[in-house]
């Protein structure tokens, strides 16, 4: 099957029979892509077609080596059924995950799993198109590193910060130039297919899918880098809002005590107080103020990061300590504001700055207790990311497991 292009594909087909059983196998291979393995039986009842016409299909793609069985699931009575799943070369995709100062990308596989290691490129995210040219030739140089056949990466999975409408494929924030929108110009120049999303989203979903096993359906991923995101899940769908701007939340003006104004032109943002830009401008404070401590140490040796701060409070320093404690209760207060506004079930918290796990997790729950009802929040778990440090490429990951093929079984 042609994967890399199936709408050229399914418009070369002639006769409706011809086109019906393309369809019908991309709504397999992505039954299949998303669920990981699945049963005929199974397949028949989630994709909406006969169980012979599934298991005809099923045969031709394993003929084709699209599909593989994967054993056998178990009993519900009689014969246990067999399993059937992508073959690991089925297709691959390109995973790009993109902050304020570097983009690292990674290659796919049909399974989930990663065929290359991730590399890494230093950028200033901005709206220059040499930033734009920079990050294509990366991902060219990634595509060619890799050995593969280029025909088999059908698609490319970017998350990225900023005001992201993923429908339309526009970032408002970044990489904003031109008569194109930027899934457009990611298109033209890479010649693949290319799901964009906001990073916070997208590294939600990847919890969702890869992490939780979707066991909750009400969730609030948020994950805090250089800046704060949110991610907001309901009835298990990623909410986007009118114009896909859902979850602002860092921009919301709490604090109005505070004279700090905010990269988007307010003063009081929770981004100007929690984030970690803001742990690291505090974090330079504190460090001229005691050129001894074990902050201070570690920042002679590299620029000052959140990450410097977290494994500086890991290690114990106290200032460490007290700059992501303070830190903790101002996002307590927003984070109680969400969780009366819309009741999850859960609540991820994800980012460099969560790895500082109990300096972080404990002063939450003290802002929760003092902020927010006690029956708002008694059933609501606060949970660290199970992720790690891959989340946001499998952020990336998520995303085309989510859309890909989606205009095909539409049409």
């Amino acid at each position: 099957m042609n994967l890399i292009n199936p709408r050229k594909s399914l418009e070369s087909k002639e006769g409706v029979v011809e086109i019906k059983n393309y369809i019908n196998k991309i709504k397999l291979i992505k039954n299949l892509y998303s669920k990981g393995n699945n049963t005929a039986g199974e397949i028949c009842n989630e994709v909406g077609i006969s169980l012979p016409t599934v298991n005809s299909l099923l045969t031709d793609l394993i003929k084709s080596g699209e599909v593989i069985k994967d054993g056998r699931a178990q009993s519900q009575g009689g014969r246990k059924p067999d399993l059937y799943r992508l073959s690991d070369d089925s297709f691959y995709i390109i995973s790009v995950d993109i902050n304020k100062f570097n983009v690292t990308a990674a290659i796919y596989g049909s399974n989930n799993k990663a065929v290359t290691e991730p590399k890494s490129l230093k950028i200033k995210l901005n709206n220059e198109i040499v930033t734009f040219e920079r990050i294509c030739t990366f991902l060219e140089d990634v595509i060619r590193e890799s050995n593969l056949k280029d025909e088999k990466i059908i698609a490319v999975g970017i998350s990225m910060p900023g005001m992201i409408d993923s429908i339309h494929g526009i970032n408002h924030t970044y990489l904003n130039f031109g008569k194109l929108d930027l899934v457009a110009n990611f298109e033209q120049r890479l010649g693949k297919k290319v799901f964009l999303e906001n990073d916070a989203r997208a590294m939600t979903l990847a919890e969702f899918k890869f992490g939780h096993n979707e066991d909750y359906k009400n969730v609030l991923g948020i994950f805090i880098g250089w800046g704060i995101g949110l991610g907001i899940m309901i009835d298990g769908k990623i909410y986007q809002g009118a114009s896909g701007f859902a979850g602002e939340f860092s921009h919301s003006p709490i604090f109005d005590s505070s004279d700090i104004t905010c990269t988007c032109g307010k003063k009081g943002c929770l981004d100007s107080i929690a984030s970690g830009t803001a742990i690291v401008r505090k974090a330079k404070e504190a460090v001229l103020t005691d050129m001894e401590s074990i902050m201070a140490r570690m920042a002679k040796d590299s620029e000052i990061t959140p990450e410097l701060v977290v494994n500086a409070a890991l290690d114990g320093d106290q200032r460490a300590i007290t700059i992501l404690s303070q830190v903790g209760l101002d996002l307590g207060r927003g984070i109680s504001i969400l969780i009366q506004l819309l009741n999850p079930k859960l609540i991820i918290l994800g980012g460099i700055v969560a790895e500082a796990k109990h300096y972080l997790t404990t002063p939450i729950q003290q802002a929760l207790n003092i902020y927010s009802m006690a029956k708002s929040r008694e059933n609501t778990e606060i949970t660290l990311y199970k992720l790690g440090r891959e989340v946001g490429l499998l952020g990336g990951v998520a995303v085309v497991n989510e859309k890909i093929f989606e205009d095909i079984i539409q049409s």
